[in-house]
């Protein structure tokens, strides 16, 4: 009677169809056929505690375990378990698991106290287990691996399968689409790379309250440097994750921003700066300091090696009134100023260089995108957007085109020699990324939660493919594809012909920056905006469903 019950309610109270009349929009503006809403159910007394009593029917005599759900629609149900639980089983540990790390207070991404029991990862339902992945990749970071998982409604997909097979979780559910008359999906379009965590570090003090570009791993040999914000420069082995040799920077106040500049390297020399607004050079193989250069208040901009006129630039905020901030270029051997154009704004964006024109490129706080004549300095042209432009620019040195992202929302394309615009393409949130040119095609994200697609030749956008979250990491190759990641944490692999996902990887934070590649495409290094580092074997492709 029990099952029936909960399924007749469920039928009444939680699912949704056309011909309904009520609108049942999906993620793509388009509309669903069908869909489960189980926050109703739950928030009828009499139905949540019968899909309670009817969990601990099936499980109150097993060995002792723990109950995680990932919020919010987990929680009523969550929270129905441990006040149903039999009492002779004692108290029963719950834990909240967040979509997103709590950008105040504690920072936290769990809440409760993980304790050495298995889990049970609960949740009203599983399709393709995009969502409980996420759940097992936070619970992972913790030390602790899902086996289990209890859902209300398994849709049976075969996306979902293949993630509980890869997992190696075991399914407890109390209906399929079967039981409300609905079809199961017959076939999906799934992602056939797969992936090996090879290893994982962390560094202590990430800052959860910014979520935005931080420093971005460096792949040099077989070494890997990343700057974070506990004020830390750090040398890894790219084989092992062991740490060979970090470099802390003082004098970083208040800000809490510690190093979000990315290093560049250039014949055994790690330049990078830091939020104390000294920018550092250093023996790459030691860490050991070579010179530092104390020239604003702030350096959050990542530097441009220019060898053939031995400076290294970088953008400079000051607290002084009449200039806020400086594009400056310096002696690569010793750190003295060569050159530098102020400007109005606090600057953050980066440079980068055009070989053929011999040309910084570079995006200021003032508003506008500057093409620089790279010995002097002097402004060669000009080029006018509504908003600052955060990031570093990408070149095509062959189709002589310059491609950036703006705060204004906008993304832009102009001749690299004379800054004159080619195609302007507008998103729906600020752009803090670098694109990406692969042969015809420009890749760039947004905050929108879209990664654009655009034919440079015909001056179109070709899509705009939904990831979820927000793009702030830059988009890179890797062995043909498009990698890239997002704020939820979330980072895929793109066919650049056919622009379908053919790889996804779940981190447990938010990645904002650009992964790093090896030079055989075999290794690619995440780093998200916690300090994690991760290092992922590719590995050859799966087979169909």
């Amino acid at each position: 009677m029990t099952m029936k019950y909960i399924c007749e309610i469920i039928a009444n109270l939680g699912l949704h169809t056309e011909e309904s009349g009520v609108p049942l929009i999906n993620k793509r503006g388009g509309n669903y056929h069908w869909l489960f809403d189980l926050r109703r159910v739950f928030m009828d007394s009499q139905a949540l505690e019968a899909i309670a009593l009817e969990f601990w029917r099936r499980n109150s005599h097993r060995e002792p375990f723990q109950l995680a759900g990932m919020e919010t629609g987990a929680i009523p149900l969550l929270t129905a378990l441990l006040l149903t639980a039999p009492s002779s089983r004692g108290k029963v540990n719950g834990l909240i698991i967040r979509k997103e790390r709590k950008t105040s207070g504690l920072g936290k991404a769990i809440e409760g106290e993980i304790k050495d029991l298995p889990i049970i990862l609960i949740d009203d339902t599983i399709n393709s287990g995009r969502s409980a992945e996420k759940a097992c990749a936070m619970l992972s970071m913790s030390g602790h691996e899902v086996r289990e998982m209890f859902v209300v409604i398994d849709f049976e997909s075969n996306s979902g399968k293949r993630w509980r097979h890869q997992r190696g979780i075991t399914m407890q559910a109390l209906f399929n689409l079967h039981d409300f008359n609905l079809p199961t999906e017959i076939s999906s379009v799934i992602p056939t790379q797969s992936y090996r965590e090879h290893w994982r570090v962390a560094t202590p003090g990430g800052i959860a309250y910014h979520v935005v570009p931080k420093s971005a791993p460096l792949l040099v040999g077989n070494r890997l440097y990343r700057g974070c914000d506990a004020a830390k420069m750090q040398a890894f082995s790219a084989a092992t994750g062991s740490l060979i040799w970090e470099y802390k920077v003082t004098g970083v106040i208040g800000s809490r921003k510690g190093i979000w500049s990315s290093p560049a390297y250039y014949e055994g020399k790690l330049y990078f700066g830091a939020y104390n607004g000294t920018i550092y050079c250093l023996n790459a193989d030691t860490g050991e300091e070579i010179w530092t250069h104390p020239d604003g208040e702030w350096v959050g901009s990542s530097p441009l090696i220019i060898p053939q006129h031995n400076l290294v630039c970088f953008g400079i905020e000051y607290a002084r009134p009449w200039a806020h901030g400086s594009l400056g270029a310096y002696n690569l051997l010793t750190g003295g100023k060569i050159w530098e154009h102020q400007i109005r704004g606090l600057q953050h964006g980066s440079p980068a260089y055009w070989h053929g024109g011999d040309m910084v490129i570079w995006g200021s706080a003032d508003h506008e995108m500057l093409g620089l004549n790279a010995a002097t300095g002097d402004v060669v042209w000009r080029f006018p957007t509504r908003r600052s432009v955060k990031y570093a620019p990408a070149i095509d040195e062959k189709k002589q085109l310059v491609a950036f992202a703006s705060f204004d929302k906008s993304i832009y394309l102009l001749d690299v020699a004379t800054g004159k615009k080619r195609g302007e393409w507008l998103t729906g949130e600020i752009c803090y990324t670098t694109p990406l040119f692969i042969g015809n095609k420009l890749f760039c994200g947004s905050g929108d939660r879209h990664l654009y697609v655009i034919d440079v030749e015909k001056m179109e956008l070709i899509k705009c493919i939904s990831l979820g979250a927000r793009i702030y990491a830059s988009p890179r190759l890797v062995d043909g594809r498009v990698i890239v990641a997002t704020n939820g944490g979330r980072v895929v692999e793109i066919d650049a012909d056919t622009l379908e996902i053919k790889g996804e990887i779940q981190m447990p934070d938010a990645v904002t920056n650009a992964v790093a590649v090896s030079d055989d495409d075999k290794y690619i290094y995440i780093s998200t905006y916690m300090n994690h580092l991760y290092a992922f074997e590719r590995l050859g492709e799966m087979g169909g469903a």
